[in-house]
């Protein structure tokens, strides 16, 4: 059952995707028969959603409480607030929908106040360009580097690589970085009896997960690997030996804890004298770690004709190419090597005398040279290139700046001003500085129900816009502001005396006050581009809410 379900919710997405891609290719121009026969869905339903105005992925039965117009602009919220390093779990997600009813006096329709897990699983099969995924932790720091931030950095890297003359030498570039190699390794997904067998998870043999060891590595632009650096915590052993079927070069040094220091990285850098070209200069790209700098560490590099480039602070994710292309591989190599290990032999244990000869295993077990080139070009560090990272990169940034629709923290405020974001949305420009003028003036349009929700929620997320107006602009005078009032009070009278002298208003269609075909009352839509009133029977009786558009036959010519 499960599998065949999974199916159908594949298929409906499948569908609901083809039928969107059809309207769009319609409203571009195309025709409906050729459009439905190229993306294989009904010719009548995809005419229908186009008359009607309907959402390509509405279907038969109950319709949901919340309108698919809305559920898409709750997809794109979402997705913004994921790009901004803010995402809501599944359960945030309920917790808003049922604030965003509540701040609307709406009601679910089996009367529940929050909605249920099964409303979740609707709404993601509704809208397949959502995933639950998990997110990838992020310092609060690197969330403020901003695009203008990169590109001065990038601006300023590429005229130092400009003026040393080694824009186009890759093996004169270079990126150093440590990482810490735990000697427990990472539990993976096994093959193991189910739940009814076996209680618990299945184990796995491991070494002692809270000892790691340090090292530093260094590849060039061109995929050439200095061999590992290595440090390892005080004391140091007297016979020792643990660079036994190591990589070819690689070299120990100890710390009081293990760590780089200034007086580690200076070793460092003697070391990577030792391995490197004698063309020089050559360039080696450091983050901004403090143990990086010091006098002595800047006068050996400037004798050595080794040139030092910092990074641009807090931005290692996307500029080190190291984080970006060859650490992830590498840990996964040292975890296999790890696991094979003890596959092998149960009761092996994992030291310091074994350490440099797995790592060696490990960096054998990845294609270093295609990873460090392949590195350099994703951080656009070689070649240069400081279009590689789009505004994604940089969206956390915007977390903290004061946009117009960013939700606060106030749940109140936060629901009201996506409410008013979503109903603006659906409102032509025109209509909203009506609305807008009309707010400002003090007066009413006592026909409009648009106008009327357009009002209260301005109200409920921004507060009067008299007052806004008068705090933030400069050219509002307190004179005309009673100017303002005093002609929306004139044109306000002048309305009634007009509509008690009319009666009340007519349909724009029929020319009546009320249709022939019904004695009863009767609900009107108002044309978003005239602002002209009509009888819901007279434009065909359809149904659209306040969130969709509404254009008159009138101006559709």
């Amino acid at each position: 059952m499960a599998k065949t379900k999974m199916a159908n919710q594949d298929s409906d997405r499948k569908r609901g995707k083809r039928m969107k891609e059809a309207v769009d290719a319609v409203r571009k121009g195309g025709s409906i028969r050729g459009t439905a026969k190229r993306f294989n869905v009904c010719r009548t339903s995809l005419d229908r959603r186009l008359k009607n105005n309907l959402h390509p992925f509405i279907k038969q039965g109950q319709k949901p409480f919340l309108d698919l117009f809305e559920e898409d602009k709750v997809s794109q919220w979402l997705r913004e607030m994921a790009s901004r390093g803010i995402g809501l779990t599944p359960s945030q997600l309920r917790d808003f929908v049922a604030d965003y009813l509540k701040q609307r006096s709406m009601t679910m329709p089996n009367g529940n106040k929050r909605p249920s897990h099964g409303w979740y699983v609707r709404f993601m099969r509704r809208h397949p360009e959502l995933k639950r995924r998990k997110e990838s932790l992020r310092e609060g720091a690197r969330a403020y580097v901003t695009a203008d931030d990169a590109e001065k950095w990038f601006a300023s890297y590429d005229k130092f690589m400009g003026e040393i003359g080694i824009r186009h030498e890759p093996e004169k570039l270079f990126n150093m970085d440590e990482s810490g190699f735990d000697f427990g390794g990472k539990g993976e997904f096994v093959l193991a009896p189910t739940k009814e067998l076996m209680k618990g998870n299945p184990p796995r043999l491991t070494g002692n997960k809270k000892e790691r060891l340090t090292a530093a590595f260094c590849i060039s632009a061109a995929g050439a690997l200095i061999p590992p650096f290595l440090i390892y915590p005080e004391p140091k052993p007297i016979n020792a030996t643990f660079l036994d079927n190591a990589f070819p070069g690689t070299e120990i040094q100890y710390t009081k804890k293990g760590w780089m220091d200034s007086a580690t990285f200076l070793l460092f850098l003697r070391h990577l004298d030792r391995h490197i070209l004698s063309d020089r200069p050559v360039v080696l790209l450091i983050d901004s770690v403090s143990s990086h700098m010091s006098v002595d560490i800047f006068q050996f590099a400037k004798e050595k004709n080794i040139e030092l480039y910092r990074l641009l602070p807090n931005s290692t994710h996307f500029l080190q190419p190291l984080d970006n292309g060859v650490f992830g591989g590498l840990k996964k190599s040292w975890n296999t090597v790890l696991r094979r290990r003890l596959q092998e032999d149960p009761g092996a244990k994992t030291t310091k005398l074994v350490f440099a000869e797995l790592l060696n295993k490990a960096i054998n077990g990845i294609d270093m040279k295609r990873a460090a080139v392949s590195a350099f070009r994703a951080t656009g560090t070689f070649p240069i290139n400081k279009n590689r990272h789009g505004p994604e990169i940089f969206a956390t940034a915007r977390s903290f700046e004061q946009e117009v629709g960013l939700p606060e923290r106030s749940p109140q405020k936060t629901s009201a001003q996506e409410a008013m974001e979503v109903f603006s949305s659906v409102l032509s420009t025109p209509v909203r500085a009506h609305y807008n003028k009309r707010m400002l003036e003090g007066c009413d349009v006592e026909t409009s129900p648009s106008f009327a929700t357009y009002r209260r929620l301005h109200m409920r997320a921004f507060g009067p816009i008299i007052e806004a107006n008068a705090v933030t602009n400069s050219q509002s005078t307190a004179a005309d502001i009673t100017k303002a009032r005093k002609l929306g009070e004139k044109e306000k009278k002048a309305k009634a005396k007009y509509m008690a002298a009319k009666g009340r208003e007519t349909c724009k269609l029929c020319k009546r006050t009320h249709p022939k075909t019904s004695s009863e009352a009767v609900d009107w839509i108002a044309c978003d581009v005239c602002n002209g009133w009509f009888h819901v029977l007279c434009v065909g009786n359809i149904q659209i809410t306040v969130m969709e558009e509404f254009v008159c036959i009138f101006c559709k010519k």
